[in-house]
C-alpha cells in the first residue's frame, strides 16, 4: 500500500516537473523525487542490503537538498539585485 501511495506521488512530481517553468519549483520536484526513490528502494527491496542502499541514496538525496537550498538563496539573490 505504501508502494503505491509513494509511487504515485513520485510519477505526479516527476510530471509537474516536466510541466513546470520556474527553475526553483523544478529543483524541489526533484528534490521531492529523490527522497521519493529513497523510500521506495527500502520498501520494496526487502533484504538487509537494501538498508545500506536505501540509506546511501537517502544520504546523497539530503546533500542534494541542501544544495538545492544553496541554488535557492543565490537565485533569490540575484533577483534581488536586478
Amino acid at each position: 500500500m505504501y508502494v503505491e501511495i509513494i509511487g504515485v506521488i513520485v510519477i505526479f512530481v516527476a510530471l509537474r516537473a516536466l510541466i513546470t517553468r520556474s527553475r526553483a519549483e523544478r529543483l524541489l520536484y526533484l528534490n521531492v523525487i529523490g527522497f521519493g526513490v529513497s523510500a521506495l528502494i527500502a520498501l520494496v527491496i526487502n533484504t538487509p542490503f537494501a538498508l545500506f542502499v536505501a540509506a546511501a541514496f537517502f544520504i546523497c538525496s539530503t546533500i542534494s537538498a541542501n544544495a538545492i537550498a544553496y541554488t535557492l538563496k543565490r537565485l533569490d539573490d540575484e533577483i534581488l539585485l536586478e
